[in-house]
Parts: C-alpha cells; sequence; structure tokens
C-alpha cells in the first residue's frame, strides 16, 4: 500500500474520477480599479458584519439551519394542528348534529383541516422577501389563532 490509512479513510473509490469532470476555475478579471474581483468579495468577506450587509444587498440570502429547524418544527405543529382538527371534530360530530345540518358541519370541518396548512403556505409565500423575524412571527400568530380546541376541550378522546 502506497497510500496513507488516514487519508483513504477521507476519501472514496472514484474520486479522481469526479476531479477530473470539474471545470477549471477561472481567474477573476479586474475592476475598472484595477484590483481583481476576487480581492474585494475576500475583503467583504474577511468582515462579517459587511458581509451579512452584502449578502442582503444581492439578494443571495440563504435560510440559516436554525431558522431551517424551526420552519421544520412549526410546520409539524401545523400538521398536528391539522390531525387536532379532524380528532376534535369527530369527536363533536354526533354532538353537533343537533345545532347545524350536516353539510354545514362538514364544510365547516374540512376549513378547519385545511386553515393550519393553508396558513404555513400563505405565510411562507408572502414573506418570502421578508425578515426572517418576519416570518416567524406569521407563523406563530397562526399557531396561536389555529389552536384546535375541540381537542383541547376534549382530549380527543370523545372520538376515540
Amino acid at each position: 500500500m502506497s497510500s496513507d490509512p488516514e487519508d483513504d479513510a477521507l476519501s472514496w473509490a472514484g474520486d479522481d474520477a469526479l476531479e477530473a469532470r470539474r471545470p477549471e476555475q477561472r481567474t477573476p478579471k479586474a475592476t475598472p480599479a484595477g484590483r481583481p474581483k476576487s480581492a474585494e468579495a475576500s475583503a467583504v468577506a474577511s468582515d462579517p458584519a459587511t458581509s451579512a450587509d452584502a449578502m442582503e444587498d444581492d439578494g443571495d440570502e440563504s435560510i440559516g439551519t436554525v431558522a431551517l429547524l424551526m420552519l421544520g418544527i412549526l410546520g409539524g405543529v401545523y400538521l398536528l394542528y391539522s390531525v387536532g382538527w379532524f380528532v376534535g371534530g369527530a369527536g363533536m360530530l354526533s354532538k353537533a348534529m343537533f345545532m347545524l345540518p350536516a353539510p354545514f358541519y362538514f364544510g365547516s370541518l374540512g376549513i378547519a383541516l385545511l386553515a393550519p396548512a393553508l396558513w404555513f403556505a400563505a405565510v411562507l409565500v408572502l414573506t418570502r422577501d421578508s425578515k426572517t423575524w418576519v416570518r416567524f412571527t406569521g407563523l406563530i400568530v397562526g399557531a396561536l389563532l389555529l389552536v384546535p380546541w375541540p381537542f383541547v376541550v376534549a382530549g380527543g378522546g370523545a372520538a376515540l
């Protein structure tokens, strides 16, 4: 064996073929001031405050890991809300038939089932160009407004 075992642990068979297919990196062209563009980018990247401002100005803002994790958690909460509305609504079916005709009840139950998913999608679409805190404020307000009260009050026991 001619290679170092530690290097073998960090590579896969076929890595050399992937390297051969990669395009070559081009050298940056000089700007009118005579500096290459990469020097400007490295100067911006070295200063954290400047790099955050540059990302916002360019529109290349990507979602962070924490924000992505929070979106997943809130998406799961909204999914559980839909399940809660279904279970709570099914538990109230026999009691609600005394007050509402069946088409009205099932129509309102369908709207209640779709409301969490529609709120989540609407907030994501409408706050696409907004700051991250605006998006999470909208999602948290929706999580407070769309609590499945029939499930919370009855505990889901009426349907089970």
